[in-house]
């Protein structure tokens, strides 16, 4: 055991000047003042926030929408694969993007409702990280790590790798928030193996009777792929 943390701290001060540059570089990013936030500069306070308020619908949880980051509606990706009956609601959309902090990159999911042509006419986000950062992300090849789950800055303004949509009936979508509260209750702890924001994400799928694929350490870049497959749908990337 004396070794083993040895070699870990070994690791993690090899590491330190690349993480602290990665760090500050997301922190600057973070800060940043999304220019649809200025608007509320233009034609005043009062019309603006009235105006928001009649465009963006109810959602159940705030905390998960993209509105603190100036994107209440989060934002737009093109489908790789899709499974939408007409007349559903509601939908479940499962997401990968890039990840400047590791290169298999990070899966999440986005869930809402729908209007009568399918379309979602409301987006929250959650996925599963690990807390404290990239230094959380890298202690978690070695132990579990406590588990967060509200959207980044990142899954809010980073386009999408890949998304595949699944609609979903209303006593679908009920099981599906009841997961989501138990979560956000007693968020999953983090582990790079054994459960990671792969197994999160695919994981709420069994609301709609999904099945995760085979190999469960594939990376996010690959996994998806492969549960699009696993469910039998029709992969358009190719």
């Amino acid at each position: 055991m004396k070794r083993g943390n040895v070699l870990v701290r070994i690791f993690f001060r090899a590491l330190a000047p690349l993480l602290l540059g990665i760090a500050m570089i997301g922190s600057q990013a973070a800060s940043a003042t999304p220019a649809h936030a200025k608007e509320t500069h233009r034609g005043g306070h009062h019309h603006v926030r009235k105006a928001r308020a009649h465009a963006t619908p109810v959602v159940e949880f705030p905390e998960l929408t993209c509105a603190k980051y100036g994107r209440p509606m989060g934002i737009d990706a093109p489908l790789t694969a899709s499974r939408v009956r007409k007349g559903d609601p509601y939908y479940i959309e499962f997401r990968y993007r890039f990840s400047y902090a590791i290169i298999s990159g990070h899966m999440y999911d986005v869930f809402g409702r729908l209007d009568a042509n399918g379309r979602p006419i409301t987006r929250q986000y959650v996925g599963l990280f690990p807390a404290g950062g990239i230094f959380g992300l890298y202690g978690g090849a070695v132990i579990p790590m406590p588990g967060e789950l509200k959207p980044s800055v990142r899954d809010c303004t980073y386009r999408p790798g890949a998304a595949y949509r699944v609609s979903l009936t209303a006593r679908q979508y009920k099981a599906l928030l009841a997961k989501v509260r138990a979560a956000l209750a007693h968020p999953p702890v983090w582990q790079m193996e054994a459960y990671n924001c792969n197994h999160f994400a695919a994981g709420l799928g069994s609301v709609a009777g999904l099945k995760p694929p085979a190999n469960r350490l594939l990376p996010s870049f690959a996994y998806i792929h492969a549960f699009i497959r696993a469910n039998g749908d029709k992969d358009t990337s190719g």
